[in-house]
């Protein structure tokens, strides 16, 4: 009975401390203004001449009907 008692406190208690305990996070003050990042995005790699020789590939159709495999590829070879 003392066991029981024991674990389901033990239990309890990481319940509180570590599910239902909510942290709070950081405080911040309204007067301290927080600075904004300006995103720059560098387009020079486009510049690379390796860049410049890649050539799109060509489209790729549907499969030719004769080089399909078996209708159903998970039932027992026969």
């Amino acid at each position: 009975m003392i066991v029981f008692f024991i674990v389901l406190i033990v239990t309890l208690s990481i319940l509180y401390f570590g599910y239902f305990k909510k942290e709070k996070g950081p405080q911040v003050s309204p007067e301290i203004p927080i600075p904004e990042k300006k995103v720059e995005i560098d387009f020079s790699i486009f510049e690379n001449p390796i860049l410049k020789e890649l050539q799109p590939l060509e489209k790729i159709g549907p499969p030719i009907p004769e080089e399909m495999g078996r209708e159903n590829p998970f039932s027992p070879i026969k």
